[in-house]
């Protein structure tokens, strides 16, 4: 069986459940267009209404016939339910000669909404990264990432500075503002995502009066046995700060290890997400694979406890060269667009698998089955075609860092075609 994607595009590859879809298959060069003067048989599998069983029941696998049109075959079908679906594709006269493609059909939420790759946790040399900002943010875009915060050890300002530096230019790339949050004298790692000023400056410019605050704060509290109150305290300041500021606050790699220890204890994570201080919690962050292990193990642990628990997959980069690295963990957001407050509704909703990628071996991808599902279909289907768009875009952005004049002019002309072509792909 031929997989034909070398030679054809589908369009789209993603389908509205319920209602008829017109489908086309579209020669890539005039070699691969179809004869018009054959029928050809198109069957439509349904993944998950297998036929491989020895009971007997309803046949789920239906056949077209399609005669082409300018070496096009185009069909219209109702695909029912939310999953993938082969296309099965092959001559009358040649029936043993059959093309493979995939499609994917979605329930009306899910169509309303687009998948947008992101990290939420990123260092630049402004703090312990290896390059300054505004590279590491063309190299995110040349990898094919939709957004990406910068969130700095102990500063804000490294953010804002990249996001300024990017404001006239014409890219379809979102750059949020952020910080990484580490309070004097206590080893506390919190992202701040979005906020709209700093939390370290805050606690910063008076760190004894903080401190005396947040003291008489955990005086006055009931926590279980095996909760550090004043830990707990920190947190929990931290957490209303980031939200006094419109921010999102994020868990940062609980289960990182760090000299023979957990850099949070699990009854801490347990109690911060019981008390739902914290927007979400990363579950892939750029550790190894033991501490990922654990933390999508207490992810689990915790829906099967019937709580609702917000994830991402955020790398923790310190450097964006060689690209493997940072881009080894991600979120892929289903967000209706990419302003700030629908990435974070979308979040806080659970429209968001965090995936792990490692080198010479498949993405592991974690979250709601339903999204996990369809979010394997667009790394394999969708998201190649994406990131080759971004590519250029991102190699121009660094040629816009280096003083070339003409990449604004270049950029202007590119504006716009990744959303052309996720409209194509998805819509």
């Amino acid at each position: 069986m031929a997989i034909g994607l070398s030679n054809h595009e589908v369009y789209p590859r993603v389908v509205r459940c319920g209602v008829p879809q017109t489908v086309s298959i579209v020669p890539v060069g005039n070699i691969a267009k179809f004869n018009d003067e054959w029928v050809y048989n198109v069957d439509l599998v349904p993944t998950e209404c297998s036929e491989q069983t020895y009971i007997e029941h309803e046949r789920v696998t239906e056949t077209i016939k399609v005669k082409p049109e300018n070496g096009i075959i185009t069909f219209t079908y109702t695909f029912e339910e939310e999953q993938e679906w082969a296309i099965l594709l092959a001559p009358e006269i040649y029936p043993t000669s059959i093309r493979k493609y995939s499609l994917y059909s979605v329930l009306d939420d899910l169509y309303e909404r687009t998948p947008y790759k992101g990290d939420l946790h990123a260092h630049s040399n402004a703090s312990d990264g290896n390059e300054e900002g505004t590279i590491v943010a063309a190299n995110y875009r040349k990898n094919g990432f939709d957004f990406f915060a910068l969130t700095d050890h102990h500063k804000y300002q490294p953010s804002v500075d990249t996001i300024e530096f990017f404001k006239d230019l014409p890219i379809d790339f979102k750059i949020f503002p952020g910080e990484e949050i580490h309070l004097k004298g206590y080893y506390i790692h919190t992202v701040n995502f979005g906020g709209k000023s700093s939390v370290n400056e805050y606690y910063n410019a008076d760190p004894d009066a903080r401190h005396e605050e947040i003291k008489k704060l955990s005086e006055e509290l009931d926590v279980p046995n095996g909760i550090n109150k004043l830990e707990y305290a920190y947190r929990k300041w931290i957490a209303d700060e980031i939200h006094k500021r419109d921010g999102f606050a994020i868990i940062a790699h609980p289960f990182w290890i760090w000299k023979d220890e957990f850099h949070m204890r699990p009854k801490m994570v347990d109690y911060l997400l019981e008390k739902g201080h914290y927007d979400a919690m990363e579950i892939v962050s750029g550790v190894s694979p033991h501490e990922t292990n654990l933390q999508t193990a207490f992810y689990n642990e915790q829906r099967a406890k019937g709580r609702k628990i917000a994830i991402v997959g955020s790398s923790d980069c310190h450097g964006t060269d060689p690209a493997c690295f940072f881009n080894n963990s991600k979120s892929i957001v289903f967000a209706k667009d990419l302003e700030y407050d629908s990435v974070c509704s979308a979040i806080k909703d659970l429209y968001t698998v965090a995936v792990e990628t490692r080198p010479n071996e498949e993405p592991r991808v974690y979250g709601p089955f339903r999204l996990v599902k369809y979010a394997r279909f667009l790394l394999k289907n969708y998201f190649p075609m994406h990131d080759e768009m971004c590519f250029e875009e991102g190699r121009l952005m660094k040629e816009y860092i280096r003083g070339d004049r003409d990449a604004k002019e270049l950029l202007k002309l590119m504006q716009g075609r990744t959303k052309r072509l996720t409209d194509k792909l998805l819509k």
